[in-house]
């Protein structure tokens, strides 16, 4: 039987100062991001994807940028090449996802020519883009509203292409932007980005933080892993991106889980979760997806929905 992607990631950090969780959490956002919109599940008149927005809380030193970078590493040998920069604007960010080249003003021969020829959609369906920010705040800024509403819009983009009108004047068209975010925070670095007033804004109901703490472990010289270990490893993330397109189904019992999990959930009391509680569901669903594709399962089944809602 094979095993399941996140037991062979775990087995492949085990030696290392980085907490159990963010490893995990930085496998899931791997999964997610390589999937991008290829599986999906239909949930009424919309679908939900497998994009995950983490942000991974923790003091100075408990490894957080050795977590991110070690993922964004594997998935640039899986083969994925969007990946944002380490800082950037948002003007910069929507023309990187909208593809456009630095080279080619807006709205140029070239430009012109090849949407006249070809349509906006013709080399892809959806604009992918991971983000690797192991220091958030150099990315998102310090109280960036306009840009964390727009990342908050499109964390579950479908239909229509975005259009957003940048500073310059020009518009940029993206079809079906898809986004994963895997940030670094400390608690302190937080707080000062963004202060508890502006908590209640879309994006962050749409965050997942994930806090850890220094495992204990002191590792003066760090082992370099076997070429081999790191090959199965880019391979397994290889095999979950080509094993798995299109709808996703649940079982049965899989189906009536997630209606007892959905109908029995107790909001928290503290109102500063309102808004996670609020969308809760819909992470949980997210997470289906990525647990089924990282046990290569072609169905949600209910060891699925429990590995799942366990993590979150």
């Amino acid at each position: 039987m094979t095993s399941s992607f996140f037991s062979d990631y775990l087995a492949y950090t085990s030696d290392s100062e980085v907490p159990t969780s963010f490893h995990r959490w930085s496998a899931i956002a791997g999964i997610g991001a390589i999937l991008e919109r290829n599986l999906y599940i239909p949930h009424g008149h919309s679908r939900i994807f497998p994009n995950p927005y983490l942000m991974l809380i923790g003091t100075a030193g408990t490894r957080k940028s050795t977590a991110i970078k070690l993922m964004k590493s594997i998935l640039v040998k899986a083969g994925y090449t969007t990946i944002s920069a380490e800082r950037t604007s948002k003007e910069k960010f929507l023309l990187d996802l909208a593809g456009h080249d630095d080279d080619a003003p807006m709205g140029s021969g070239d430009d012109i020519l090849t949407a006249n020829l070809f349509g906006e959609d013709n080399e892809c369906t959806h604009r992918p883009m991971f983000i690797g920010a192991d220091e958030a705040n150099d990315f998102f800024g310090i109280g960036n509203l306009e840009f964390l509403s727009i990342l908050g819009s499109l964390w579950d983009w479908d239909g229509a292409p975005y259009a957003n009108r940048i500073k310059t004047g020009k518009s940029v068209s993206i079809p079906n932007p898809t986004i994963s975010i895997l940030a670094g925070n400390t608690p302190t670095g937080f707080s000062l980005a963004f202060p508890s007033d502006i908590l209640g804004q879309g994006f962050f109901s749409r965050l997942l933080l994930i806090y850890g703490e220094p495992n204990g472990v002191r590792i003066t010289f760090p082992k370099t892993p076997d070429a081999n270990e790191t090959a199965h490893i880019v391979t397994s993330l290889q095999r979950i991106k080509s094993y798995h397109f299109g709808a996703l189904d649940y079982t049965d019992t899989a189906r009536a889980l997630l209606e007892v999990i959905y109908k029995s959930t107790v909001p928290i009391s503290d109102l500063r979760f309102d808004s996670y509680f609020n969308r809760r569901f819909t992470h949980l669903l997210k997470l289906c997806i990525i647990c089924a594709a990282a046990n290569l399962r072609k169905t949600i089944d209910e060891a699925t929905v429990i590995e799942a809602n366990t993590y979150l």
